[in-house]
């Protein structure tokens, strides 16, 4: 399993069934532990579908 796929993974099984709430939290702790995360940006674009502002 490489990088990326680990990453997918991983962002699956930390949001499925999660609030919009501990999305958010979720996303705000990775981003203290790591500014520039990936997983947050993913987290981040998943809220973002979830409320409508996709495109």
């Amino acid at each position: 399993m490489d990088f990326t796929e680990a990453l997918r993974m991983a962002e699956r099984n930390l949001t499925e069934g999660a609030t919009l709430a501990e999305l958010r939290e979720l996303a705000q702790d990775l981003r203290a532990l790591t500014p520039n995360s990936l997983l947050a940006d993913l987290i981040e674009l998943k809220i973002a579908v979830i409320e409508g502002y996709w495109g």
